[in-house]
């Protein structure tokens, strides 16, 4: 479902402040590719990039590289620089300068400047303010945050584009090998962080964000601009740098497709991967938590918590944001099934209500599992999303429970 592709061009790599003819015959075979396989281009210029008091140099470099493309029907989008700080004023002042530039070299295509996830909603209706004598086309917003936040954040990122057409241009979450379920967890958890993402672009009726990045990067590829890059930096791929696919490549293309992947009910089409794998442990330090690969409700696999405490931070759980946003008004129920041994304290399923500041509003909770060692038991939870709420948290708590609980089967019902 993938109709465009992004390529990036690094100043100092293509040659400053004259490119060299080996990097512009790389870039016209590289635009040809994508014009073989169909493919649309946005072109991000000047990434990582600030010399911001060489405007002349930076005008004669952009049309030494953009000048035998003014007419190129492949290029669609040009993304003057990366990931601009609103509140840089050399550079606000030399985007402002290079604009109309870009402009006169490719007076037909579109043209934008980024912001990063830092910056946010907020930083680009602050960059677009400072443009206001030469405005964008586009708005191009990046997003990283947490998973919970991505509805209000969506809604805002409309707010901040006010009239342009939105594009998030970047969108990722990388996977984290841990302990507790190892790396088939680690690249559930990026899928179901993308399965969160893009339903909530498609309930703010933004397009599906951009994926960062195809694959992974081989250990010491990116350069270092002044310190080296994180190591998490380099597994946000959709395939891992060998090649193998993650489940992320299931997500993205179903929701180029516009279809939305449910991890929290199913996960139909992940053969061999159970969808227990994406809940997160909270406070394990209180108790012994989990997952369990021989039992489970209809089939193997569940999640388990022995020996839990409550404390003031409050009582551990495996947790989810569930792929469906919260909506004020909506009818949600939530079940799972649960069994348990020598149950002396509260099991329950649990939901937690925020609002777009990340504010708690409350909780709706299930019936607690029977007392002493209940067998599969459906506890359910319906209730109304409560107003101001643009997210849930599911938990399946166990508090002060001597013995041991598993959870498993989880099912979500929404209605308006």
């Amino acid at each position: 479902g993938a109709n465009t592709v992004r390529i990036i061009v690094f100043p100092h790599t293509f040659g400053w402040p004259t490119i060299t003819s080996t990097m512009a015959t790389r870039f016209a075979d590289t635009l040809q590719i994508a014009a073989s396989e169909h493919l649309g281009v946005q072109l991000t210029l000047f990434n990582w990039w600030n010399s911001f008091s060489e405007v002349s140099q930076s005008q004669a470099w952009l049309r030494q590289l953009l000048d035998p493309y003014a007419s190129d029907p492949e290029i669609q989008l040009v993304e003057l620089a990366n990931e601009v700080n609103p509140s840089d004023a050399a550079a606000v002042a030399w985007v402002r300068a290079l604009l109309p530039t870009l402009r006169s070299v490719m007076p037909h295509t579109p043209s934008t400047v980024s912001v990063s996830g830092t910056e946010g909603p907020a930083g680009f209706a602050e960059l677009r303010a400072e443009l206001a004598g030469s405005p964008l086309d586009v708005a191009d917003i990046h997003f990283y945050d947490d998973a919970a936040e991505a509805y209000a954040w969506m809604l805002a990122a409309k707010r901040a584009a006010g009239p342009l057409p939105l594009l998030i241009g970047e969108a990722g979450y990388p996977v984290i090998v841990s302990g507790y379920d190892g790396l088939e967890g680690g690249e559930l958890r990026q899928a179901q962080w993308y399965s969160v993402v893009f339903a909530a672009a498609r309930a703010a009726g933004i397009p599906p964000p951009a994926p960062w990045i195809l694959y992974d990067f081989e250990s010491g590829a990116i350069p270092p601009p002044e310190a080296p890059a994180p190591a998490i930096t380099y597994h946000f791929g959709l395939y891992s740098a060998s090649g193998q696919w993650r489940p992320s490549v299931w997500v993205v293309k179903e929701a180029f497709a516009g279809q939305n992947v449910d991890f929290t009910n199913s996960t139909s089409g992940l053969s061999g991967m159970h969808s227990m794998l994406v809940w997160t442990p909270d406070l394990p330090q209180q108790g012994e938590l989990a997952y369990d690969p021989e039992v489970g409700y209809l089939q193997p696999g569940s999640v388990r918590l022995s020996s839990t405490h409550t404390s003031q931070a409050g009582s551990p759980a495996f947790s989810l944001v569930p792929t469906q946003p919260a909506i004020p008004g909506q009818q949600w129920t939530v079940s799972v099934w649960a069994k348990g041994t020598n149950i002396n304290g509260t099991a329950q399923l649990s939901l937690s209500w925020f609002n777009s500041s990340g504010v708690y509003l409350g909780e709706s909770s299930s019936k607690p599992l029977p007392q002493g060692n209940p067998s599969w038991t459906q506890l359910v939870v319906r209730t109304q999303v409560p107003p101001d709420a643009t997210s849930v948290q599911l938990s399946l708590k166990s508090s002060d429970v001597a013995g041991t609980v598993w959870f498993d089967d989880v099912q979500i019902t929404v209605s308006s």
